[in-house]
């Protein structure tokens, strides 16, 4: 293969992992490590891994949550989750680790 065609082809392989329409972006953001249920009546799905951070959304007992970054934060306390179309961090206190479906 001739050097301008593999640039060619490492420029598509960038503009399809940047996000540019068609690529592969969507289903790299849609990546999950893990899952977790919530154990608690309701629980605060906050903006930010803070308790002082804004709520976004309020999961209930039993509900399914996805792990969206492969580690929960340096002290473990806060996990980043996706509920749908919900996305943000939820007390690890209140959620116990399950099988994903």
């Amino acid at each position: 293969m001739k050097i301008k065609s593999m640039l060619v082809l490492a420029g598509v392989a960038l503009a399809a992992g940047a996000g540019v329409p068609g690529g592969l972006s969507s289903e790299a953001e849609a990546a999950t490590y893990g899952c977790w249920r919530v154990t608690t009546g309701s629980l605060n799905v906050r903006a930010r891994p803070h308790s002082t951070s804004p709520v976004v959304g309020v999961v209930r007992r039993g509900d399914l949550l996805e792990q969206r970054k492969l580690f929960c934060t340096p002290r473990g306390f806060w996990c980043a989750i996706r509920k749908g179309d919900l996305v943000g961090y939820a007390d690890k206190a209140h959620m116990r680790k399950v099988k994903c479906p």
